[in-house]
C-alpha cells in the first residue's frame, strides 16, 4: 500500500512539472496573437501576410506532429519535453530580436517544432502513470490547466508589451521555457520504475507504428473531433481574435485581456467535468464533440448576424463558447489512445493533432485573404471581418461530416 501511495505521489509530480511545461508552450504559442496589431506595424504588413505567420507556426506545428509522434515512442517523453521547450526559447529569443518579415517567420517555425513535441509527451507521460480509469481525467486537466499559458500571454505580457515594447515582451517568454527544461531533467522520469506494465522504451518499426495509427477509425474519429472543436478557437486566440476585437469592436488592452482570461477560467472549470463524462461514458465521446461543434456554430453565427460593433459583455457568450471548444477537443485524445496499441499512443496524439492545427491553419490563411480582398486599401472594419469569419462555418462542416462517418464505421464494428 505504501508503495502504491509512493506511486501516486511521484506520478501526481511528473503530471505537474509536464503540465507546467505544456503551459510554458502555450505561452509561447498564444503570444503572437496577442501582439498580432503590434507586429503588423513592426514589420509592416498587411493581413495576408500577417496571417502568414500564424499559417508558418501553424503548419510547421501540424507537418511536425506525425515525427515528432514517432521520436517519441522511441526516445520517451522526458527528452522530448526538454528538445521542445529549448527549440521554443530559441524561437522566442529570436522574434524578440527579429526586425524583418523573414526573421520573424523562421522564430514562429522553431515556436512551431517546438510546440509539436510538448503536448504528445504529456499525454504519454498521463498513460504510462496513471491507472486507466483516471487517464481521461488527469489528460483533460492537463490540457485545461496548461491553456491559463493564454492568460500569461494575455495578460502579463499584454502589459510588458504595451508598456515596455517588443523586445522586452518576448524575454521572459524564453525564461519560462528554460526553467520548464529544468524542472523536467530534475523531476520527469519516462515511466515508473520497476513496472511490469510499463509501455516499452522502444516501439517497433515506424511503419508498423503508422499502421496502427492510420488504419484505426477510432484515431480518425478522435482527428475529426478534434478540428470541430478547435479550428475556430485557434483562429481567434492565435491571430484574428485580438483585431476582430479591437479594430471591429473597438475594445481596449485591459477588456480584451479580460475576455482571454475568463475564456482560460470557463474552460478549466468544465474541463474535469469533461473529463469525468469522457471516463465514465467511452461510448458517448463522439457526441461529446458533437455538442460542442453546435455550440460553437451558435454562437458564432449569433455574433457574426449582428451589424454592430459590441461590447466585452455582449462578446462574453463567444468566448465562453470557444472555452466549451477547447475544453472538449482533447476528447479526440482519448477516442485515439484508445484505438491503437500502446506502442503508438504517441503517434496517435500526434495524429490527432494534426487534425486541429491544420484545419486551424486553413482558418487563419482563409480569414487573411478574405479581410485583405474585403478591406485591399485599410485596415479592416466590423463588416470585413464579419464576413471573413463566415469561411470557419464551411470548415467546420467538413470536420463535422469526418467525425460522423468515422463513428457510424466504428459503430458497426464489434469491438
Amino acid at each position: 500500500m505504501t508503495s502504491l501511495a509512493s506511486r501516486l505521489t511521484r506520478a501526481h509530480l511528473v503530471w505537474a512539472v509536464g503540465v507546467f511545461a505544456y503551459l510554458c508552450a502555450v505561452s509561447g504559442r498564444a503570444a503572437f496573437g496577442v501582439a498580432s496589431v503590434e507586429a503588423s506595424e513592426r514589420f509592416a504588413v498587411d493581413g495576408a501576410v500577417l496571417s502568414l505567420f500564424g499559417v508558418v507556426q501553424l503548419g510547421t506545428y501540424a507537418a511536425a506532429q506525425i515525427p515528432a509522434g514517432l521520436l517519441l515512442d522511441r526516445i520517451g517523453p522526458r527528452r522530448m519535453l526538454v528538445l521542445g521547450a529549448v527549440t521554443m526559447a530559441a524561437g522566442q529569443i529570436v522574434l524578440a530580436v527579429a526586425t524583418e518579415v523573414p526573421t520573424a517567420l523562421v522564430a514562429r517555425l522553431l515556436t512551431g517544432v517546438g510546440d509539436a513535441a510538448t503536448l504528445i509527451s504529456v499525454v504519454r507521460l498521463i498513460a504510462t502513470w496513471f491507472p486507466t480509469g483516471q487517464v481521461p481525467v488527469f489528460t483533460q486537466l492537463a490540457t485545461m490547466i496548461g491553456q491559463f499559458g493564454q492568460a500569461v500571454a494575455a495578460v502579463p505580457f499584454l502589459a510588458l508589451l504595451v508598456g515596455f515594447g517588443w523586445a522586452p515582451a518576448w524575454a521572459p517568454l524564453a525564461f519560462l521555457l528554460v526553467l520548464s527544461v529544468l524542472l523536467v531533467i530534475a523531476f520527469v522520469q519516462d515511466e515508473p520504475a520497476g513496472d511490469p506494465h510499463a509501455a516499452p522504451a522502444l516501439p517497433v518499426r515506424p511503419g508498423q507504428v503508422l499502421r496502427d495509427v492510420f488504419t484505426s477509425r477510432a484515431a480518425w474519429s478522435g482527428f475529426f473531433l478534434h478540428s470541430l472543436t478547435l479550428l475556430s478557437v485557434n483562429s481567434f486566440l492565435f491571430l484574428w481574435g485580438v483585431p476582430y476585437m479591437t479594430l471591429g469592436h473597438g475594445l481596449s488592452p485591459t477588456e480584451i485581456g479580460t475576455l482571454l482570461t475568463v475564456n482560460v477560467v470557463v474552460m478549466v472549470a468544465i474541463g474535469p467535468m469533461i473529463g469525468v463524462l469522457t471516463g465514465r461514458f467511452p461510448h458517448q465521446r463522439a457526441r461529446l464533440g458533437f455538442l460542442a461543434g453546435g455550440v460553437l456554430a451558435l454562437a458564432w453565427t449569433i455574433t457574426l448576424l449582428i451589424p454592430v460593433p459590441l461590447s466585452a459583455w455582449q462578446l462574453l457568450p463567444l468566448i465562453i463558447a470557444l472555452s466549451v471548444g477547447s475544453a472538449t477537443c482533447s476528447v479526440g485524445f482519448d477516442l485515439a489512445r484508445t484505438g491503437v496499441p500502446p506502442r503508438a499512443i504517441g503517434t496517435a496524439t500526434g495524429m490527432v493533432n494534426i487534425g486541429g492545427y491544420s484545419s486551424s491553419l486553413l482558418a487563419v490563411l482563409l480569414i487573411g485573404l478574405l479581410l485583405d480582398r474585403f478591406s485591399p486599401n485599410g485596415p479592416a472594419g466590423l463588416d470585413d471581418f464579419r464576413l471573413a469569419f463566415t469561411s470557419l462555418g464551411a470548415l467546420m462542416l467538413v470536420a463535422a461530416l469526418g467525425l460522423l462517418l468515422t463513428t457510424r464505421r466504428r459503430a458497426k464494428d464489434p469491438s
